[in-house]
């Protein structure tokens, strides 16, 4: 059983995942869908993506396995993490229930309480990685501070930081 609570309870542990021979599966194949696999692909293309239907840029990714059906509980054995991304909440609210008894962390894209972890908005420069996160309550302003990151980075400012702080 899922137990609800208030969003302002919600408690997220930032940390990274190692997902070497883990494949990720998305539920769902619209553009909420799409807008994962952009932010995914960057570190993985071990992706399936399950829907009755499926766009046409998903479908170019030839490197994601697509599996054209209606979603079932057992479609997540297997998985470590998955991302409900349909445009059905209650079938999302689903997902996220029979994770939990499949043993996997959902992301329930319509609402984040619903599920068991939120992506944080992310800046990927080589092997250096920066995620910032709201905790789910501002969406918009953890990209505006991900963006100022890159700003930084992109004009050189957080590697004369370091030179200075290694001087001292």
């Amino acid at each position: 059983m899922l137990v609800l609570i208030n969003d302002y309870d919600m408690q997220y542990l930032p940390l990274n995942i190692n997902i070497t021979g883990q494949q990720i599966l998305i539920v769902g194949a619209g553009k909420v869908a799409l807008h994962k696999i952009e932010g995914l692909e960057r570190f993985t293309r071990s992706i399936k993506v399950l829907a009755p239907l499926v766009l046409d840029e998903i479908r170019a990714r030839s490197w994601i396995e697509i599996v054209e059906k209606p979603y079932e509980a057992s479609d997540l054995r297997g998985h470590l993490l998955v991302y409900a991304t349909t445009d059905n909440p209650v079938l999302n609210a689903r997902i996220a229930e029979d994770g939990l008894r499949q043993g996997c962390l959902v992301n329930v894209v319509d609402n984040p309480s619903r599920g068991h972890f939120i992506s944080p908005a992310i800046y990927k420069r080589g092997y250096m990685t920066v995620a910032v996160s709201s905790n789910g309550k501002d969406v918009k302003s953890s990209v505006l501070w991900r963006n100022r990151i890159r700003q930084w980075v992109e004009l050189d400012i957080l590697t004369s930081l370091t030179a200075i702080h290694n001087n001292n």
